[in-house]
């Protein structure tokens, strides 16, 4: 066999093996694009996936918080995803601690508000009976100031309600003074957007919502 002829084989192979690896890459593409962004039906493998990713873990805290206080599982879920991505030991750079990120100063606040004393110390927010209990507590109290605008409430729990109080006060980030229409803060945007959007996705995968 000539050296040219030879050549021209290799490079005709070559050719073939380019043409299928860009096949196969564009079918992926399609059945990732047909999996993940067509429909609103969670259900078999498509909620299973979906699933790991949005999980619900400490159910039993959870359920019993959300009876307790009449808060939305799926918005607790959300909270504590976007939190501390259900790691009770996590702790912030500015001190916020546990599952759903209390700050001490607002723990011994809400003790007070709830049970009239101070019972627990700092230590046990990383309990996630205890975190999760006090945290819904606090959603509560947002909801029944704020509504049940997800927005509102979340940017409320990121940047406190002294913050959005001002805002909602302001036209430029409120039309009707009850919620928000923009947020000045980046972070505080960006983590409302999350709780947002997470909380509709446990609400699809796990609520029924369409």
């Amino acid at each position: 066999m000539s050296r040219r002829y030879q050549n021209r084989r290799e490079t005709k192979g070559h050719g073939v093996l380019g043409f299928l690896a860009t096949l196969i890459i564009i079918l992926i593409a399609f059945a990732v694009v047909l999996f993940f962004f067509t429909g609103n039906d969670m259900k078999g493998l498509k909620g299973q996936v979906y699933s790991f990713f949005y999980p619900q873990k400490y159910t039993a805290e959870v359920q019993s918080s959300a009876r307790e206080f009449n808060v939305d599982e799926a918005l607790i879920y959300s909270v504590i995803r976007n939190e501390s991505g259900f790691r009770p030991e996590v702790e912030s750079h500015a001190g916020a601690i546990g599952l759903m990120q209390l700050m001490p100063a607002t723990f011994d606040w809400l003790q007070e508000k709830l049970d009239g004393s101070v019972k627990y110390d700092t230590s046990q927010l990383t309990d996630p009976a205890i975190n999760i209990r006090y945290g819904t507590y606090f959603l509560s109290i947002l909801l029944e100031r704020y509504g049940s605008d997800i927005r509102t409430v979340a940017a409320a729990y990121n940047a406190g309600t002294t913050t959005v109080d001002g805002w909602l006060a302001d036209t430029a980030y409120s039309a009707n003074g009850t919620t928000l229409t923009k947020i000045p803060y980046s972070e505080t945007e960006h983590y409302a957007e999350k709780v947002e959007k997470t909380y509709e996705m446990y609400k699809k995968l796990y609520y029924g919502l369409k």
